[in-house]
């Protein structure tokens, strides 16, 4: 390798002395970029087809600094043996080594001069014109024949484009991003030397907070990788560079987590305890599931002590779940909220850890005594802003307050005094007053000394117990600290080395860095919405953004109740295969007992994880199995052999129209039963602005009257399976009720079938009546 590299320094040296321009060429395997002599990238070129993948209208650089507004590109640069000399205008110097690996190149910052003078550095932005797909925050983009990525090769170098103080990347990710000439991918690493005032955005945007000089995290070290290849070899180039350059290679059953069928997998939610583990780990073996995670098992966060009703032998009782659950393959897992300190935490109460996070402060401008409720302060800066808990600390006491006064002398007014079980005291004039940050989750946050003591804490709980499974749940806490991604990849980075065993791991964030650590991210919630509509359109987004950033696929939490049906379930797993992924199931013990249909619907979910991940459907297959509007039914033959029914709808609205004396106000439509006989199925939707549906009428072939014994209000909606219920559901589609049907309908016959519809609507307003007919269409059998 290294008399290749001497060759090509000789080559650059040979067409300096040719033309006059000093050209400086790096190359592995696949991959080949070149600079010039200012340092500009000049190409990208595929070694095998010899393709220039680099747009030659676009400015490029390997490296850039940051310089108060300015950003500053190289004024000149030398190559020497393994590194490069850039040069900049404001008299900085900056020593870059240089490897060609196998399959990549990597680049690391040696040695800055002046570094007073800089406030970041910048990698990139490497120009390409490839614009087909881009993976924003993994920092890949390909076409159907080449992929070139950046790789950042430590926590303190963020992938994305450096766009505010803080290095946060408030977007989904910007490693890569879209450019009018295809694409570019880029990196920094802020100068944490340096005194600081940023922005903290948490969740409430604290302005300009106050952050100290970081000795974790020099400008020294940052670094890069760049690599091309085919783009199905993307993942083993990455697995090259973490082994090579000692990032984070988690693996899972002797598997690199990249490459695990377990990374991605369904997961049940649920509250286990001491007394009731053993019940719900059997539901989710029967399942199929990879872990048994609880949503809320820590009575504070900051320490994390388990609740004591739910454990009351704590760490052992813990442990002793985690032992059962292992012994039948489940994984156990927790939900943490990261940085999130609860107000009940010994990080709060009674005396206030020194290190909570502040957002600013000042002084007070008098002494006060201990029942004072007006608090002079020298300046009312960082008290204006209202925040969830209005809370200073002054000393060991904290104060929560109404407001700030407008004109001086300010003062804080409506104080509550020993907040959060602190004690009352006496302060002194000149003493220090730090409004704290918090979260309408209604917690406190450390700064970046106490995230380290917090790591710890966690790690800890989770070495002494064995849970293998969490979600870095709140990860954007930690922009608390002021170090924007680097703190929520340092958070994750350093958990993971200080446990003992692989724990599976989600967040609510997704980050360049972190991809490295993180198995999946499962986003869209079940609370906002019936079981098929809870951010629905968000569950089905982001599967492209999962499968740009080459990570599993997951389809988000769905939430299991008593009435939830094998239809639901139905719903949920033929979109779980069609994009082969993964979900949460919340399924409480309380829903499991009182569902009639328990036994079917466990059976079910089996059934379609069993199919899935045998892999039996094929690409058109799941095609069809993706589209939310398609319906399905799975039944087991036998242990290789699935039959998958499907289901065509026929959709009619029906107007409320307004029309003379006498005449009928019904609808009417034909439609055709291409299946077997089956039974007669329909919903209806009461649509429009204002008013009720009352007594829908359905009458069938012109002789079988059909009325449906309901009310309806706008948005509201009912279905009838063939059974004797009628369900009805909100406009969020939340079940309500359950009517009893006993008229006995007779089954519809293959062939075509007209039929009229008519309803009293009361008090509309624009109201119409969308309805639809579900009929049982042709079946497959799929195999193993």
């Amino acid at each position: 390798m290294l008399k290749i590299k001497s060759f090509l320094i000789t080559m650059c040296l040979l067409c300096a002395a040719l033309f006059g321009k000093a050209q400086f060429s790096f190359k592995t395997n696949t991959f080949s970029m070149q600079l010039s002599e200012k340092g500009e990238i000049e190409n990208l070129l595929d070694n095998h087809s010899s393709k220039d993948y680099f747009p030659k209208t676009a400015e490029s650089f390997l490296l850039q600094v940051k310089s108060g507004d300015k950003v500053l590109s190289p004024n000149s640069s030398n190559c020497g043996k393994n590194t490069i000399n850039f040069k900049f205008e404001n008299g900085v110097v900056a020593n870059v080594s240089v490897k060609e690996a196998n399959n990549y190149l990597a680049f690391y910052l040696t040695e800055i001069t002046n570094p007073d003078q800089v406030d970041a550095i910048i990698w990139g932005p490497v120009a390409t014109v490839i614009s087909d797909t881009i993976g924003e925050f993994i920092g890949v983009v390909r076409n159907a024949d080449y992929a070139i990525g950046i790789q950042a090769l430590n926590a303190k170098t963020t992938g994305g484009v450096l766009d505010n103080p803080e290095g946060a990347v408030y977007e989904r990710g910007t490693t890569a991003i879209a450019q009018e000439y295809g694409s570019s991918l880029q990196a920094f690493c802020i100068n944490r030397g340096k005194e600081r005032k940023v922005n903290v955005r948490a969740y409430h945007n604290f302005k300009e907070a106050p952050v100290a000089p970081n000795p974790d995290a020099s400008l020294m070290g940052s670094g890069i990788a760049l690599f091309g290849s085919k783009p199905e070899n993307v993942i083993d180039v990455i697995g090259e560079i973490e082994v090579g350059e000692g990032l984070p290679h988690p693996m899972i059953n002797g598997e690199w987590i990249k490459k695990s069928e377990q990374t991605g997998r369904a997961y049940m939610i649920a509250g286990f305890t001491e007394s009731n583990v053993d019940t719900l780990i059997d539901y989710a073996v029967r399942m199929g599931m990879l872990s048994l995670y609880h949503e809320h098992p820590f009575k504070n966060w900051g320490h994390f002590d388990l609740l004591e009703d739910q454990f009351p032998n704590g760490i052992e009782g813990m442990k002793k779940c985690v032992e059962k659950a292992k012994a039948k393959g489940i994984h156990l897992g927790v939900h943490t909220l990261t940085t999130f300190t609860t107000t009940n935490d010994a990080y709060v109460t009674p005396v206030p850890h020194p290190n909570l996070a502040i957002a600013g402060g000042s002084v007070l401008g008098n002494d006060i005594d201990e029942t004072s409720t007006e608090i002079e302060v020298a300046g009312p800066k960082y008290f204006t802003f209202k925040s969830s808990l209005q809370s200073v600390r002054i000393g060991d006491e904290i104060i929560r307050y109404q407001k700030v006064t407008d004109e001086a002398p300010y003062k804080l007014v409506g104080c509550i005094r020993g907040a959060f079980g602190t004690v009352k005291a006496s302060h002194k004039k000149g003493q220090a007053v730090n409004k704290l940050q918090d979260h309408p989750y209604k917690v406190f946050f450390p700064d970046w000394k106490l995230q380290k003591e917090i790591i710890s804490n966690m790690a800890d709980f989770f070495n002494k117990t064995g849970v293998s499974h969490m979600d870095f749940d709140g990860h954007e806490g930690a922009y608390s600290t002021g170090e924007g991604d680097f703190s929520m990849d340092y958070f994750a980075e350093e958990f993971q080395k200080q446990i003992g065993h692989t724990v599976i791991n989600g967040s609510s964030r997704s980050n360049h860095y972190y991809w490295h650590i993180n198995h999946y991210l499962n986003w869209g919630e079940p609370w906002y919405g019936g079981f098929r509509e809870s951010q629905s359109d968000l569950r089905f987004r982001n599967q492209q953004l999962l499968e740009r950033n080459y990570m599993p696929n997951m389809l988000g939490w769905f939430l299991l109740t008593p009435t939830t049906t094998v239809e639901d379930i139905d719903w949920m797993m033929a979109r779980a295969a069609g994009y082969n992924a993964g979900y949460a199931l919340v399924a409480r013990l309380e829903a499991l007992k009182n569902n009639p249909n328990t036994d079917k619907v466990v059976k079910q979910v089996r059934d379609w994880e069993d199919a899935k991940r045998a892999g039996v459907f094929n690409k058109e297959q799941r095609e069809r199995l993706k589209n939310p509007d398609n319906e399905f039914h799975l039944k087991r033959i036998n242990e290789n052999e699935w039959e998958l029914q499907a289901f065509t709808k026929f959709s009619f609205e029906h107007e409320n129209l307004l029309v003379q004396p006498g005449q009928p106000t019904y609808s009417e439509w034909n439609f055709e039963n291409k299946g077997k006989e089956q039974a007669f199925i329909i919903k209806l939707l009461a649509k429009g602005n204002e008013g009720v549906l009352k007594n829908p009428v359905i009458e069938l072939d012109n002789f079988y009257e059909i009325e449906f014994p309901v009310t309806l209000k706008t948005g509201y909606s009912m279905v009838y399976d063939g059974s004797a219920k009628i369900r009805i559901y909100n406009k969020k589609g939340r079940f309500v009720e359950e009517k009893e049907f006993n008229k006995e309908i007779p089954n519809i016959s293959t062939g075509t079938h007209s039929f009229t519809f008519d309803a009293t609507f009361e008090d509309a307003d624009g109201m119409s009546v969308s309805g639809t007919i579900k009929l049982q269409g042709g079946s497959e059998i799929v195999s193993k």
